[in-house]
């Protein structure tokens, strides 16, 4: 597959290969492990909305 792409995040596929992701996109079927990583996102992201969890980012330590 050809994908071409630009420093500003642009990508555009060859005619072909913008066809074939197009058929992939309407009829491809999911993997299990992708579906699992959907449900656990969604539950996560409500425990984020509803104030259930809390992030703690550290800076990371200074090269020595």
């Amino acid at each position: 597959m050809a994908v071409i792409s630009s420093t500003f995040g642009s990508v555009t596929l060859t005619d072909e290969d913008a066809k074939k992701f197009k058929r992939q996109v309407t009829y491809g079927k999911p993997k299990a492990s992708a579906k699992e990583s959907v449900t656990r996102g969604v539950k996560l992201a409500g425990d984020f909305r509803q104030g259930n969890r809390e992030l703690t980012f550290k800076a990371p330590a200074k090269a020595r």
